[in-house]
């Protein structure tokens, strides 16, 4: 069976690991230029051949489903935290009052047990999953990890071609070995008297040359839609499936791409959430991604809406180019995707331009200041079809072009902090989990619910 993800570490956990970790990465994290963005140059730029293998993840691998099953199991539960947390917290209240502490302790204990104990039934309540729910869903998760991580494989050989690559025939001696593994996949999320999750997958990939030596080897995360434990397991899990074959073919397109067609630049060292890749213009960016204060989805002025984003090459792009890389640079183009949201996240892929030309633009000056340089210019796309009115949408894109008469990309574009409204407050207050160790900006393909978005009219 599935396992379970139990429990959320107390609010003095969250705030002491979300400084440590806030410190953490600023203290060991790499300078951004030295990432090795793919395999590196010659093998990639000589190879034209690639075994794509799977390999199956460690014994014992099953689907995750996150959260407390049972309401009453978890309402038990957060009970008997709260109770010990408030006692704990009565008796230091009491220790700080010197002498009238054999006074004070005897009321100050039970009454901050009593509070505990009800302030934790209430959010073990709301963190619980349906039984019912819980078991229906396990019930679809459950797949054969080996399985899994084939059927990923064999989406990554035909993913190749695009990369600029192909698979090796049968019998032939490969110029490159890609083996991917499925780590993990299930539904993350379920807090809340109407629980809601996503689903998430996590895999591995490593790239070895002829004699066996690793050139690449990176793990991520890419997510699909967020949706209530009721519709995920209605239909006899139609969308869980759906969900599911989406995900691999995402993970599938970003191993390919990742090794073989990626290309990094200059990233910024900046802690603030922001947005990695072409910055977008129109829509704008929402700012302040992770803020409990902000989150309010942009809108657009019609259905058929006018896109603009960062030209290629941007700014910074220019101003750290020691190595003079944009001068063996041409044929810039862009690829463009929207999926309509459910939930923050992906669902179906409404509108797709790969490899299409657009003409930089400027702002006009404005009288009497100089006109903004070639790097700060924007390019805009209209769409030529009409979306469905007050729905949102997600969105992304990146550059694509030739370096040295190879074929190159940029990465897609996106928020580095998640969707602040899938965030229980004391996530969105109290981030406490570790940024990638390669920064999220040179992260393989989009992680959960980092996506931009508007809303239509």
């Amino acid at each position: 069976m599935p396992t379970v993800r139990h429990g959320r570490p107390a609010w003095g956990g969250h705030l002491s690991a979300g400084l440590l970790a806030v410190l953490a990465w600023g203290c060991t994290a790499p300078h951004p230029l030295a990432y090795t963005s793919a395999v590196p140059e010659p093998a990639r730029r000589g190879t034209t051949t690639v075994e794509v293998v799977s390999v199956a993840p460690e014994a014992g691998t099953q689907a995750r489903l996150d959260g407390e099953v049972g309401k009453g199991h978890a309402t038990g539960k957060g009970a008997a935290t709260g109770a010990a947390t408030g006692a704990a917290a009565g008796l230091m209240v009491s220790l700080q009052t010197g002498p009238f502490f054999v006074i004070l302790a005897p009321i100050l204990v039970p009454a901050g047990t009593l509070m505990g104990g009800a302030g934790g039934a209430v959010v073990g309540y709301a963190q619980g999953i349906p039984e019912k729910e819980a078991q229906a869903v396990k019930a679809l998760l459950a797949r054969d990890p080996a399985d899994l991580s084939a059927e990923l494989a064999r989406k990554v050989a035909r993913r190749l071609p695009s990369a600029g690559k192909a698979p090796a025939p049968p019998g032939s001696t490969p110029g490159l070995r890609l083996e991917v593994s499925a780590l993990s996949w299930g539904l993350y999320g379920g807090a809340g008297s109407y629980p809601v999750a996503d689903f998430e997958l996590t895999t591995s990939y490593r790239v070895l040359d002829p004699q066996g030596t690793a050139l690449l080897f990176r793990t991520f995360t890419v997510g699909g839609p967020r949706r209530p434990f009721q519709e995920w397991s209605a239909e006899e899990g139609r969308r869980l499936r759906e969900a599911l074959e989406a995900t691999l073919d995402a993970a599938a397109e970003a191993v390919a791409d990742s090794a073989f067609l990626v290309q990094d630049f200059h990233l910024s060292m900046s802690t603030t959430p922001s947005t990695c890749g072409l910055r977008p213009r129109k829509p704008g960016q929402v700012s302040l991604a992770a803020s409990p204060l902000h989150g309010a989805t942009p809108k657009v002025e019609s259905l058929s809406p006018t896109l603009q984003w960062e030209a290629f090459p941007r700014r910074e792009d220019l101003d750290h180019d020691s190595g003079r890389l944009f001068a063996r640079i041409s044929e810039v183009r862009y690829d463009l995707r929207i999926w309509k949201s459910v939930g923050g996240g992906p669902g179906e892929l409404v509108y797709e331009r790969l490899g299409f030309r657009l003409d930089p633009q400027s702002d006009p000056a404005t009288p009497g200041e100089d006109p903004q340089p070639p790097s700060a210019a924007f390019v805009e796309h209209r769409l030529d079809c009409v979306l469905a009115p007050a729905t949102e949408y997600l969105w992304s894109v990146r550059a694509r072009f030739r370096l040295d008469g190879e074929e190159r990309a940029s990465r897609w574009s996106m928020n580095q902090a998640p969707d602040s409204r899938t965030q229980p407050a004391f996530r969105r207050w109290l981030p406490y989990r570790l940024p990638p160790a390669r920064g999220l900006c040179v992260y393989d393909g989009i992680p959960p619910l980092r996506h931009h978005r508007f809303c239509t009219p």
